[in-house]
């Protein structure tokens, strides 16, 4: 009985009371990444430079670059970077360079990708190269910026004296397994990079950006060295948000989902191999992080199941009613979590089916940590690059 009590009170701790912990956490996290509960103002208008890389991207591109020549802000021009693509882009993206003084064409041509980068990290490369913005603004071509985006990113960063602006975008799903799954790797993601002590200026190794939004002050840009900096590593916008950190520089992260938005996949094979990417790239090709989430899922829980069925089976109403609470945390949380990133409560309550699902994803991911390859948009990449 003794021993049944020790038990109950471990179960309690990294049951319920971890989740009462994880709740506060993401309580605090989203207060701490409100980047715009001030209103800020600039006087001064510098040029920026808004760079997009894009591979293979005829169906939308001129949708894409029509939504950001329609930015408000007035003093911008556009660099489409066309990476290697073998459909009608480049031939599209040159015709509306001939319309639009503002938008430039770099291609990057097969065989000019060099050895120990990523395609998309050289293509950005390429990009900040040509750029003669004081500012540059890097997005992705599958992503909507509203008209204001590139403006509220600037100004803050440059009345606040910020050195990178990243917003976190409105993740717009398209099917049942990514409305499921897109908000549960979202959790674990920010639980990884521990984000919400991203904007701490008193923990330099810990820092966050969103490669769908990353406004960068090109001096600070240059001073760290650039994409070539972390042109080995998968993900490469949280790297340079690190290095700006640890170089003493200012770089913030905040909610920006009226501004910015993100499509996610289409289905669950693309969910699947998405999010085990995404889940390598916060742990820099290596397994501990992904293996530290799957020690929480199988410990923070997991452990829910054997606790309820103890008790119904042996009617110890303490052990079901600390299996309640914790019912009632994990549920909760996950609920929240939807909700505050913009999708269907609903399927916060399908927390369970997300789980199974999600240490599938765990499982592959693992997996290409131990092969060292990923693939990303019909290319293989090494993650032991050097």
């Amino acid at each position: 009985m003794k021993n049944a009590w020790w038990i109950l009170l471990v179960y309690s701790l990294v049951g319920p009371g971890a989740w009462a912990i994880f709740w506060f956490a993401m309580v605090k996290g989203r207060a701490r990444l409100n980047l715009r509960r001030k209103t800020v103002a600039i006087t001064d208008t510098p040029l920026v430079s808004v760079i997009v890389p894009c591979r293979n991207e005829a169906g939308h591109i001129k949708a894409c670059c029509q939504s950001l020549l329609a930015q408000d802000y007035p003093n911008f021009e556009l660099l489409m970077i066309n990476d290697r693509s073998t459909d009608d882009t480049g031939a599209i993206l040159d015709q509306l360079a001939s319309m639009d003084a503002r938008l430039r064409v770099l291609h990057v041509r097969d065989g000019e990708l060099p050895d120990g980068w990523f395609g998309k990290t050289y293509a950005m490369h390429v990009g900040a190269i040509a750029s003669r913005g004081e500012w540059m603004v890097f997005t992705d071509s599958d992503c909507d910026l509203k008209p204001a985006a590139v403006r509220e990113g600037v100004t803050i960063g440059v009345a606040r004296e910020f050195d990178l602006v990243s917003f976190v975008p409105q993740f717009v799903t398209r099917g049942f397994a990514d409305s499921l799954m897109t908000p549960i790797g979202g959790i674990v993601t920010s639980g990884m990079y521990t984000m919400m002590y991203a904007n701490s200026a008193q923990l330099p190794n810990i820092a966050f950006a969103c490669g769908q939004y990353m406004a960068v002050r090109k001096k600070a840009y240059e001073q760290i060295g650039g994409w070539e900096s972390v042109r080995h590593l998968p993900s490469d916008d949280v790297e340079i948000a690190r290095r700006m950190k640890q170089s003493g520089l200012r770089p913030r992260v905040g909610w920006g989902m009226d501004l910015v938005a993100a499509h996610m996949y289409d289905n669950w094979h693309s969910v699947y191999h998405g999010w085990s990417r995404n889940f390598i790239m916060a742990s820099r090709g290596k397994p501990w992080r992904v293996l530290a989430a799957l020690i929480f899922i199988v410990v923070c829980v997991m452990t829910l199941i054997p606790a309820a069925l103890w008790g119904l089976t042996h009617l110890e109403v303490v052990w079901i009613a600390v299996a309640c609470v914790h019912l009632l945390l994990i549920t909760s949380a996950m609920v929240s979590a939807y909700r505050w990133g913009g999708f269907e409560a609903r399927y916060g309550l399908l927390w369970p089916i997300g789980v199974v699902l999600l240490l599938a994803i765990f499982m592959r991911s693992l997996y290409l940590c131990i092969v060292g390859k990923m693939d990303w948009r019909g290319v293989s990449y090494s993650l032991r690059m050097k």
